[in-house]
């Protein structure tokens, strides 16, 4: 069962390699995003399928360390990640796209959370709190997005 399901997206002055540096800098996301206030890297390879890191933030109500796994790959243009949360799964889609006639990329990102596991009980919960969840992860990933664009305006001096 696919509980919510949150998509955002923000149009950046920058190539797609520029913001697929900032959206793959595993070892600075504490730095770069406020929701995350530790991350650490627990592959010591180059950014893939694969690689994997732990972070501290709240999403979809859960607060604390999770650790996250990159399924899917193709830089510079989409990266899936996936994370358990107890019995759920989340997975968020990042796709990066020229867009315009400039030099501009849209990042669009798609977060789901699925809950094939939980209980009735636990379902049931969901059916009643989740629009919470969802409201304050929603504000969380447009706050993504802000701050995506602060640091690719930190990088490359463009108007994000």
């Amino acid at each position: 069962m696919a509980g919510h399901i949150i998509y955002v997206h923000r149009t950046f002055a920058a190539s797609p390699e520029q913001v697929w540096e900032v959206v793959t800098d595993v070892a600075a996301f504490d730095r770069i995003f406020r929701s995350v206030s530790d991350s650490r890297l627990v592959t010591k390879r180059g950014f893939g399928v694969g690689t994997t890191w732990e972070e501290k933030r709240t999403i979809f109500g859960h607060h604390g360390a999770e650790e996250l796994h990159v399924v899917e790959c193709e830089a510079p243009n989409a990266l899936v990640v996936e994370t358990r949360l107890k019995h759920d799964v989340v997975r968020t889609s990042y796709r990066l796209t020229r867009f315009g006639t400039g030099h501009q990329t849209r990042l669009a990102m798609t977060t789901s959370v699925h809950m094939e596991d939980r209980s009735p009980l636990e379902r049931l919960a969901w059916k009643f709190f989740g629009g919470f969840s969802y409201e304050h992860t929603h504000r969380m990933l447009e706050r993504d997005l802000e701050d995506v664009g602060a640091e690719v305006q930190r990088r490359v001096g463009a108007a994000a």
